[in-house]
């Protein structure tokens, strides 16, 4: 039988961050996001076993996260394979953040002027928790092009995309991915997490990065980091840049051209009331 207390409790504190900056986050609403964004990712159902070893996650753990999920229609589970899927619930909820803050709409000027500017294909990523997602292209004019299709999920480790969201992740979250295998996809694939760990940091430092080959032989990547700005600091939202063969984008990229993406991240990094850029001097390149 469930009693109350006599004793009146004093509300818990909120929790803060080891920095004080201010609320941590919780370690409940982290471990929801991750098991939404698997799903996502994984574009089929996902049994509980085979969401705990993707999450790095013990079972009990994400069944009980499931199971509250499902219970308020974020995630339906088959009544047969008894596997869980994305719920119908997000729909309506992936509406209503598209029309309150539309990436796509805001970029799509200055993805046409990178192409203009480059002859490549331009390619606008979002941020999914700890890797990138990319939801727009501008194909490139040329008779033979080098494109992406929206809804390709990059890979975090050795993309050009993918290594910049993990550059502003948490450092928690950088060495849980790190641990995982990390798969090769041709031999210039970066998976030595030392490795990638140094350039996470030169990719802050310099606010652009490149992958030539690492996903596709031939085929490279630049691209440069979009960021919103918010009461404390900057946040990453989004990634542009171009794709193309690697004798079009070549490896390290010409000055020009590194030019050309960083102003157009500037740009919608400005329009986004960000700052990340000004000490570069790109502030205010590119559309209006």
């Amino acid at each position: 039988m469930r009693t109350s207390a006599a004793k009146k409790t004093e509300p818990e504190a909120p929790a803060t961050s080891a920095k004080g900056a201010g609320p941590a986050l919780l370690e409940s609403v982290a471990i929801v996001f991750t098991i939404l964004d698997q799903l996502a990712a994984a574009r089929r159902p996902l049994g509980v076993t085979e969401l705990a070893l993707a999450i790095d996650e013990p079972k009990p753990r994400v069944y009980r996260h499931l199971a509250s999920l499902r219970q308020i229609g974020i995630v339906e589970q088959d009544l047969v394979s008894e596997k869980y899927r994305l719920g119908a619930k997000l729909v309506s909820y992936g509406t209503a953040a598209g029309e309150q803050f539309d990436l796509r709409l805001i970029a799509d000027p200055y993805l046409t002027q990178l192409r203009d500017q480059t002859s490549q294909t331009a390619l606008l990523s979002a941020v999914t928790e700890d890797s990138a997602l990319v939801i727009s292209s501008v194909e490139s004019t040329n008779q033979v092009c080098i494109t992406v299709k929206p809804g390709n999920r990059v890979p975090h480790h050795c993309s050009a995309q993918g290594r910049i969201v993990l550059a502003y992740c948490d450092a928690a979250t950088q060495r849980k991915i790190l641990r995982r295998e990390l798969q090769a996809y041709t031999d210039r694939s970066m998976v030595e997490p030392a490795r990638i760990l140094e350039r996470l940091a030169l990719i802050r430092e310099r606010l652009f990065e490149e992958a030539n080959g690492e996903v596709l032989e031939g085929i490279n990547v630049l691209a440069a980091p979009i960021f919103r700005g918010s009461e404390k600091s900057d946040e990453l939202v989004g990634i542009i840049g171009v794709i193309g063969a690697s004798k079009d984008v070549p490896s390290p990229p010409p000055p020009g051209m590194v030019k050309l993406v960083q102003q157009a991240a500037a740009a919608l990094t400005e329009r986004l009331n960000g700052v990340s850029y000004k000490h570069l001097g790109l502030a205010g390149a590119g559309k209006n």
